[in-house]
């Protein structure tokens, strides 16, 4: 059973040269073929982890809620190979 969800997500030109560029850096550096998706999903996990690990994030509930969604990310990770 496939438990995903469909987000269209509208990037400027620069954003998607971005994204794509990320992907082949990936690709690169896993040795393994990875798309734009896998590509986000690893930049979203980076994400939550520098403001878990290098910002103090004021709002307690805040604070929380990116710390579960970085853990239920990892927990579930089935892109393990495009993490940065």
């Amino acid at each position: 059973m496939d438990n995903r969800t469909e987000i269209t997500l509208g990037l400027s030109e620069h954003e998607r040269l971005g994204l794509t560029a990320l992907a082949a850096g990936l690709r690169s550096v896993a040795e393994t073929e990875l798309s734009e998706e896998d590509a986000m999903v690893a930049a979203l996990e980076l994400a939550l982890t520098r403001l878990i690990e290098d910002f103090e994030v004021p709002d307690v509930a805040a604070r929380k809620q990116v710390q579960a969604a970085r853990d239920a990310l990892r927990a579930h990770w089935i892109r393990g190979s495009a993490t940065l």
